[in-house]
């Protein structure tokens, strides 16, 4: 018959499991977040947040068999995850604190701040440049798309629209 002790660490072992399993499915959230980093950051971003990923995955098996052992009394199986959970939960919480950090970085760098833009031709000059160097000043959409992700659709507001038909 299973101890009180067992019982207890079994329940809260796989409360942890489970706990586990829903962070991994909330990861994908992560992910649709990529968009709005730049795309020097991106790929950097993207190994990271799949590695720590594969270390959820990793401490969902450990959970999984640090389990199975105590209720079974495999005491040398668990003491041995127990140690490399430990281990690797200090690696995971690095990554996902790095992972985090970086990417609301780059994002709040990417949708915050003064855009110089021309007043007349509305050109973007790009962050430091030499407002005197052409190839420093962007179009809007070319300027967007670069640091977003975003793709253009040209069409015509109401009022634009009715302007071109007044014209034909």
């Amino acid at each position: 018959m299973m101890s009180i002790h067992i019982f207890s660490d079994s329940l809260l072992i796989g409360s942890g499991a489970i706990i586990m399993l829903i962070s991994i499915v909330g990861t994908k959230g992560l992910m649709k977040a990529l968009p709005f980093v730049p795309e020097r950051q991106r790929r950097y971003i993207r190994l990271n947040l799949l590695l720590h990923r594969s270390l959820m995955t990793f401490f969902l098996c450990g959970y999984l068999v640090v389990l199975a052992a105590f209720v079974f009394n495999y005491s040398f199986i668990s003491d041995t995850f127990v140690s490399l959970i430990f281990f690797f939960g200090s690696i995971f919480v690095f990554i996902g604190v790095s992972v985090q950090s970086r990417l609301l970085t780059e994002i709040q760098k990417t949708l915050h701040g003064i855009l110089p833009i021309c007043c007349k031709c509305k050109k973007i000059r790009s962050a430091g440049a030499d407002q005197r160097d052409p190839l420093a000043w962007k179009v809007l959409e070319e300027y967007l798309t670069e640091k977003t992700s975003v793709d253009f659709s040209h069409g015509l507001c109401p009022d634009c629209f009715e302007e071109e038909m007044k014209d034909l």
